[in-house]
């Protein structure tokens, strides 16, 4: 487990100006938790995660897959690891510069624009050591996610880490981040039939679980749950709900089950094959 770290916090007025003035571009409030304030909210609840993961972060070499506006990668940096990001989109990718910025890490995060071959990484084989996906594989175009997921294979060093957080999930009625209903379970040559394009849907548990290659290992799986209703304690989980979650892990893990999987949003920690 990491040591206690201090909480990031803006210390570049001039950053944080620009950061501003590219909201008001967008659009955006600069203080809304989900923009200006996201890098708290990833304190608050996925260092948790990471803080829990068999190995300390400190020195480790981090991909953040989809990094949006860095508020993860800023995260991971506070935790010691040496943070690559990589993004598709533009603008997010000059957002996640600034905001790294205005919280004093821009010398210790790398983020990288991706924007013309999404399905391949511009990276060596075995380059990371920790690959972390946070409520970003569901945005990948369906057609390309398996070739996605052989990169996200390729690139992991033998041994590694990789982390799914906060993934939408198809088993429930509802998508979690559009709020449509029974969306999850249309089958998607309906696709086809929409003139605005793919509508968006999670991800069965098992795409991810399987995706990446064989012989992965599901650390969740291998501990019964406990990491997982640890860090939901600490984010704040009522007792009652962490029991419940105890207990439906040590029931579901015998069946190569976790609560993380069947979530509405998928968690997991996979370790890639030695």
């Amino acid at each position: 487990m990491s040591q206690t770290r201090e909480a990031p916090r803006v210390v570049d007025p001039a950053a944080d100006a620009r950061f501003r003035e590219i909201a008001r571009e967008v659009s955006k409030n600069p203080d809304d938790l989900w923009f200006g304030r996201y890098v708290e909210y990833e304190w608050a609840h996925d260092r948790h995660i990471y803080e829990l993961l068999p190995e300390p972060l400190d020195g480790k070499k981090v991909l953040e897959f989809g990094h949006n506006m860095g508020a993860t990668s800023i995260v991971l940096s506070h935790l010691g690891a040496d943070v690559t990001g990589i993004e598709v989109s533009p603008r997010l990718h000059e957002v996640a510069k600034v905001n790294a910025a205005r919280y004093g890490v821009a010398d210790r995060v790398r983020f990288v624009l991706n924007d013309k071959t999404p399905s391949v990484l511009p990276f060596p084989d075995a380059s990371f050591d920790v690959i972390t996906c946070n409520s970003v594989l569901e945005y990948v175009d369906h057609p390309i996610l398996n070739r996605v997921l052989a990169e996200l294979h390729r690139v992991l060093k033998p041994g590694g880490l990789i982390v799914v957080t906060a993934t939408a999930s198809r088993f429930p009625p509802r998508e979690v981040h559009s709020g449509r209903w029974l969306v999850n379970w249309l089958p998607r040559w309906v696709d086809r039939l929409v003139a605005k394009g793919p509508i968006q849907r999670g991800l069965w548990p098992w795409e991810l679980r399987w995706g990446f290659g064989r012989g992965y290992r599901n650390l969740d799986v291998a501990d019964r749950g406990r990491a997982y209703v640890e860090a939901r304690r600490r984010m704040g989980a009522s007792a009652f709900k962490c029991g419940v979650a105890s207990v439906l892990g040590r029931i579901l893990a015998p069946f190569g089950l976790t609560v993380g999987i069947l979530a509405p949003n998928i968690s997991m920690t996979l370790r890639k094959p030695a």
